[in-house]
């Protein structure tokens, strides 16, 4: 295994995972809610990876992500994760997006 797989915060509104390397640089996936506005009638989601550390290229979701786009790029992110971690990762997003997956469903 290349990289040490975490998780730094795991809530209803946010979570943070991480990876490092060998010599301690790290790579953070990061979720999290913004409240609805009062004017509008849903929450806002975002997603980014900061690869600053492992100087690698960031990336951030643009627009109206779909919970399918952030999977996805959970998925590429976390290449060699073990399956324990992305069990406990997955868990963590279902937790964290159910509000969001509740709206998708009933639009």
């Amino acid at each position: 295994m290349d990289h040490k797989y975490g998780i730094i915060q795991s809530t209803s509104k946010s979570c943070i995972f991480y990876k490092q390397d060998r010599d301690g640089n790290q790579s953070t996936f990061n979720i999290f809610i913004k409240p609805k506005k009062e004017l509008e009638n849903k929450d806002e989601l975002f997603a980014f990876i900061d690869n600053e550390q492992l100087k690698m290229e960031n990336w951030s979701t643009g627009g109206e992500p779909t919970i399918k786009e952030i999977v996805e790029a959970f998925g590429g992110w976390a290449t060699d994760a073990p399956a324990v971690f992305e069990m406990e990762a997955h868990n963590s997003m279902s937790h964290c997006l159910n509000s969001v997956l509740k709206k998708e469903e009933t639009e």
